[in-house]
């Protein structure tokens, strides 16, 4: 008989909450739209809807992969959980400094910013489809992270090795920089130039 799987602790709980509400968030904004209003620019220099998502799917790839490392090693290590997972100081900072309204501006990681302008729009349907299978990984890899002390599950930067920080500030990360980039869509969404459908 298959033991059935650790009660998922209340800071993983409230990520799959978070991460429901992000899909509905995605499917309210993106699913009527049609590939012109996904190659719209709204100006200069700023990203249109498809390279918000290919910019999501660029960053939350690597992320996934080296949580899901992670974890794999903390299970082998038998790091298992312990107290309620809590942001560090350095990986708390992170997590809020993408929360929208953005406070502070980034410029994207150049590995994670899309092709940009002058270079042809990335195709809109397959980037949103990467994005959902993105959305349902990360509801896996959540799922994954019961029984594992976060804590101690550590990954290094997909953009420099001398930023490491540990799991659970990962998924922390990733949640909020997809609420961050869900602002940005909502935006493109509203301007007054926006294309109908």
């Amino acid at each position: 008989m298959t033991p059935a799987p650790p009660a998922l602790a209340p800071h993983l709980e409230r990520w799959l909450e978070e991460l429901r509400a992000i899909r509905r968030d995605a499917a309210t904004l993106t699913d009527d739209l049609g590939d012109a209003q996904l190659a719209w620019r709204p100006g200069p220099g700023r990203w249109l809807i498809a390279e918000v998502v290919a910019h999501l799917n660029r960053a939350g790839r690597p992320y996934l992969d080296r949580i899901a490392h992670a974890l794999a090693e903390a299970r082998r290590r038998g790091l298992s959980e312990g107290d309620e997972w809590r942001p560090t100081f350095v990986g708390g900072w992170m997590a809020r400094s993408q929360e929208p309204p953005p406070r502070i501006r980034f410029r994207a990681p150049r590995i994670f910013r899309p092709d940009g302008e002058g270079a042809p729009p990335p195709a809109g349907a397959p980037e949103l489809a990467t994005w959902r299978s993105l959305h349902q990984e990360m509801e896996e890899r959540i799922r994954e992270a019961a029984g594992v002390d976060l804590r101690r599950a550590r990954i290094v930067s997909p953009v420099t090795r001398m930023v490491r920080m540990n799991a659970g500030d990962a998924f922390a990360l990733l949640l909020s920089h997809e609420r961050r980039h869900l602002w940005q869509i909502r935006g493109i969404r509203q301007d007054a130039g926006f294309p109908g459908s």
